[in-house]
């Protein structure tokens, strides 16, 4: 099933409902939502140290194009996406303004390699 498209609710909009509405169905969607949330940070923290572990024991692992970096660029558009996930560990500005630098390196170096390989392949 493909999904139109839409923009996804904010924490702070996901936080309003909870207050305002009563049905308990809304509640639940609303906590599997942010359930997923978390678990894609969680996922994030595992493939940024994978990818780590990886580039130590074979840089090739971690080229563009690669499973591993797919992977990562993916889970860090999705988290770029949905904006704000959990503000329980408010983190200094300075690391927060360094994972999104570093995100968006990442992005437009597959970018690139996607350019390349289109170039190759014409």
């Amino acid at each position: 099933m493909r999904l139109p498209p839409f923009e996804p609710p904010t924490l702070v909009e996901l936080r309003s409902w909870w207050r305002t509405r009563d049905e308990q169905a809304v509640q639940r969607l609303i906590l599997e939502i942010q359930r997923h949330r978390l678990a894609l940070l969680e996922l994030r923290s595992l493939i940024d140290n994978g990818v780590q572990q990886a580039r130590a024991a074979d840089r090739s692992l971690v080229e563009h194009g690669q499973p591993l970096m797919a992977l990562r660029i993916r889970i860090a558009q999705e988290v770029l996406r949905v904006g704000d996930i959990d503000d329980t560990r408010q983190k200094s500005r300075t690391e927060q303004e360094r994972r999104a630098l570093s995100t968006q390196n990442q992005m437009e170096y597959a970018r690139e390699g996607r350019l390349r390989r289109q170039r190759r392949n014409v």
